[in-house]
């Protein structure tokens, strides 16, 4: 038995009647036998066609075998509607029952079959496409005019059951219909279009002259889940971009033209296939050029010894096809390869030709090439092709081609160099990396809109309008590289295009710890500006700006720890306090520690004309007042010469080095009070200046001249040992900057150690819950929600009863911090361990041995650890 003949004979049989919507008057006049299985749905439908657009591309690509001129594609807003339904309607060579039947034979096509061709080449030649319909419903049906007869035959995919490998016999109920029924049959589907369904109504039944001898709807109904996920923004460009392209073809959409998908800008530079080869290296040009007519037009072609002739053109931009979220619906770069005028490589750019393309170029580069000699290497779902020598030798013309396009756009950026690194001495010939086209071109996606990009170059809202004169490339990007203060917090670099200036922040802490260095400022300006230039490079190689603005933070970050201080105990600075008298300088860096130990958010700034740091402190609102949070100043000095002298061991004994009261110039410390706030863009602004030295000339003396210059300006004196001791004292009175805070309101150094006096006199306070704290820490180390101060406020309650306030809870862990800073972390708010339990009271132990008993005892007596060192002072 013929294979024909076995499909055809069937034993018992299921029949499935047309659908609802169509209102035959007559009955059944013949079967369309279909012999099917879910294993061969599955396999030629949801296995092979990746997405649910694919099946339009399927009917769209049936409906240009069938010869049409017009198709019609409808598709309702809300596809989960209960009564919703999608339309392919078109004008091509329809269908008589033998047409029918061959239409349900699975696996074979007869388009290709010699007398059977029509006025095309077909693309169809496996006769599975209308299995694509099995993504989308459940339901399909046919509507057919040919010869003067209306016929309906429905499948319906709910009816095949049985073993996934068992062939399930179909016997498909075909019904003729009146010209009014079909009508009405159609219209039952397109009454939501209202006047866009006008179109395809009147082409089909025409109120004037005979209409057209032939057309076919494949009509969906019980639409499944994939189908309510299209994207109609996507399925636009899917049709836009996989239709054949051929001028007597035409393509609607909810009753609009759909265009073939082109891409659009300026263009820079042409290729075009069949008459450019002769800028191609020799050993590249392997083929021979000719011509031919396509569609009536003549047209050049190349043709190749394996792959044979091909046709199209390649473009390059000069910025990149991909742009926000139209990327989205779907590109408008890298290659589109058809054979017989259909897309090949819908959702590939690549096409695999190679694995050095650079992404850069790639984004700005389009090639449509039309290689139909390679018909019998596309597998079976169309949407690939195989591999062979033929494919190959493609591919190595394809990539020749993208690298002539890569050389020219680096051609064209090596003229835009940036003039200002030689107008400036720094570079005699700056290399083609250091262009400012990708910069240049950054600038153009942020004036359009790209929010990303814009915040990538730093830049802010109200700068994205570049000027047209940047944009076109007549001016210079870069004129100048400027040192400004914008605040430590932010970033290292960021754009002007107002003043075509890259701008880096004197306030982050890896400028401000070198910028007063000999020599080290013009090295500072070629890293700022090497910061931007890699952050430009990195989005023009099409890189997210997401992904760029955290690998610049991971780098920002990398910087910021390389002028950090590695964390010391309190005792550990208080030590460096009174070993950094006779050092300005390294005095400048114990001050900026010790206020960061007590709990102060430090600015190291230093240099003419500013302080040398700013401590900031931030404690909101208390009871609804106002903002407890405040900031101040500080600056170091030191005697150096009385310093030098104490120390040196030949001189005779001196007491401490004290500063007089023209070297404390406190007004120019007032004035670079008042000033930080706008100079370093300050969200707080300082309302104290602490001024640090070994000694004061007239202290104990009320009437001394530093009393009064104080008073005057608004300065707090405090000694070198004075603050050490603060700093002793810190973690274990629990201080607080909202405690310190009275220390700042007083203006005489003699005044400024009766507060520190106090401190030490005060009694120990009650001991604090170590054990809870380390306890609920190794608690949650394996747990994703982090140990905060509300946390341990909750469990010292619930544990000991004990109601500690948040500034008593926060003062309890910055004393334990200070105490172990390298086993424990503590940001403010995050309590975490850097190390085992057993670490952390080995840190503690260690560190409170360094006190005298006197001031430890309470503490120690916290601390589950038992031994503590003999002879201490008592």
């Amino acid at each position: 038995m013929s294979s024909e003949a076995e499909q055809l004979a069937f034993g018992e049989a299921v029949s499935i009647s047309p659908a609802p919507f169509v209102a035959a008057s007559r009955d059944a006049t013949d079967l369309v036998p279909v012999r099917i299985s879910l294993a061969i749905i599955e396999r030629f439908s949801e296995g092979l066609y990746s997405s649910p657009n694919k099946t339009f591309e399927e009917l769209v690509s049936n409906s240009y075998d069938a010869g049409a001129e017009h198709v019609w594609v409808y598709m309702p807003s809300d596809l989960a509607a209960p009564h919703a339904s999608i339309l392919v309607i078109d004008d091509g060579e329809s269908m008589d029952i033998h047409g029918l039947q061959d239409l349900w034979r699975i696996g074979k096509s007869r388009k290709r079959e010699e007398g059977r061709r029509g006025k095309r080449e077909p693309i169809g030649k496996f006769g599975i496409g209308k299995l694509a319909t099995y993504v989308l419903a459940e339901e399909l049906t046919y509507l057919v005019f040919k010869d003067g007869t209306y016929r309906a035959v429905t499948m319906d995919y709910q009816m095949v059951q049985g073993d996934m490998s068992e062939p399930h016999t179909l016997n498909l109920e075909v019904v003729e219909l009146t010209k009014d029924e079909a009508k009405e049959a159609l219209l039952s589907n397109l009454h939501d279009y209202g006047v866009r369904m006008k179109m395809v109504m009147d082409a089909l039944f025409p109120n004037d002259g005979p209409g057209p001898t032939n057309w076919t709807a494949a009509v969906m109904t019980r639409l499944k889940k994939p189908a309510q996920g299209i994207q109609q923004g996507r399925l636009r460009w899917v049709l836009s971009s996989a239709i054949p392209l051929n001028p007597s073809f035409n393509l609607y959409y909810n009753g609009d033209p759909i265009e073939a998908s082109k891409a659009q800008g300026e263009v820079i530079w042409r290729f075009t296939i069949g008459e450019s080869e002769e800028s191609l290296p020799p050993d590249k040009r392997v083929g021979q050029a000719g011509r031919t007519k396509v569609g009536g037009e003549e047209v050049p072609w190349y043709e190749l010894p394996l792959a044979g002739k091909i046709r199209g053109q390649a473009q390059l931009f000069a910025d990149s096809l991909q742009k926000g979220n139209s990327e989205k619906l779907g590109r408008s770069h890298g290659f589109f390869v058809r054979v017989r005028n259909r897309l090949i490589n819908l959702d590939d750019p690549t096409f695999n030709v190679g694995p050095e393309l650079r992404h850069g170029t790639l984004t700005r580069f389009n090639m449509v090439i039309n290689a139909d000699d390679l018909d019998e290497l596309v597998a079976s779902p169309r949407e690939s092709i195989r591999d062979s020598p033929e494919v190959r030798e493609l591919k190595s013309y394809m990539l020749a081609v993208f690298n002539k396009a890569r050389s020219t756009m680096t051609a064209l950026d090596e003229k835009d160099r940036m003039s200002v690194l030689t107008q400036q001495g720094r570079i005699s010939n700056p290399p083609p990396g250091l262009t400012q086209g990708p910069l240049r071109r950054m600038l153009r996606r942020a004036t359009q809109g790209d929010v990303a990009v814009r915040d990538s170059l730093g830049m802010k809202p109200d700068e994205a309008i570049i000027p047209e004169t940047l944009d076109l490339g007549s001016q210079e990007v870069l004129e100048q590289i400027l040192v400004e203060p914008s605040g430590e917090d932010n970033r290292l670099i960021s754009y002007d295009p107002r003043r075509r200036a890259a701008v880096i922040n004197q306030a982050h802490p890896f400028i401000s710890n070198y910028i007063d260095s000999k020599g080290t400022q013009e090295a500072l300006q070629l890293l700022g500006l090497t910061e931007l230039l890699t952050q430009a490079y990195m989005l023009d190689e099409n890189i997210d700006a997401v992904t760029v603005n955290r690998i610049m933070k991971r780098r920002d970050a990398f910087l910021r720890d390389l002028v950090s201080y590695h964390p010391r105990t309190a005792p550990v600075i208080a030590k460096s306090l009174r070993d950094a008298s006779n050092d300005e300088k390294l005095l400048e860096d114990a001050v900026a520690d010790a206020l960061s130990v007590m709990g102060y958010h430090v600015q190291r700034v230093g240099g003419s004309g500013t302080p040398d740091g700013i401590a900031t402190v931030r404690l909101g609102r208390r009871n609804g007042e106002e903002s407890e949070s405040y900031a101040l100043t500080y600056d170091a000095k030191s005697s150096g010469s009385d310093a030098r002298r104490m120390l040196d061991p030949d001189s005779k004994p001196s007491k401490t080095p004290r500063i007089q009261a023209g070297t404390a110039r406190t007004s120019v410390l007032r004035v670079h009070r008042e000033r930080a706030a706008e100079q370093f863009n300050l969200e707080v602004a300082p309302t104290y200046t602490l001024l640090v030295a070994p000694g004061f000339q007239g202290d104990g003396d009320d009437k001394a001249l530093i009393g009064d210059i104080c008073r005057n300006d608004g300065i707090t004196p405090i000694t070198v040992d004075d603050l050490a001791r603060l700093v002793e004292l810190f973690p274990l009175r629990r201080l607080s900057p909202l405690k310190l805070r009275e220390m700042f309101q007083l203006h005489t150094p003699d005044a400024v150690r009766e507060f520190v006096n106090k401190i030490a006199d005060q009694d120990p306070p009650e001991a604090p819950p170590v054990a809870e704290v380390i306890d609920l820490l190794v608690q949650y180390s394996e747990r994703r929600t982090p140990v905060t101060i509300d946390t341990i406020m909750t469990a010292v309650y619930e544990r000991r009863g004990i109601d500690l306030d948040r500034e008593e809870a926060t003062s309890i862990v910055r004393g334990l911090s200070a105490l172990a800073p390298v086993t424990m972390y503590f940001d403010g708010q995050l309590v975490a361990l850097n190390a085992t339990p057993h670490g952390l009271l080995g840190e503690l132990t260690q560190t409170l041995g360094e006190y005298p008993n006197r001031l430890t005892d309470t503490y120690k007596s916290a601390v589950p650890v038992s031994r503590q060192r003999e002879g201490d002072e008592t």
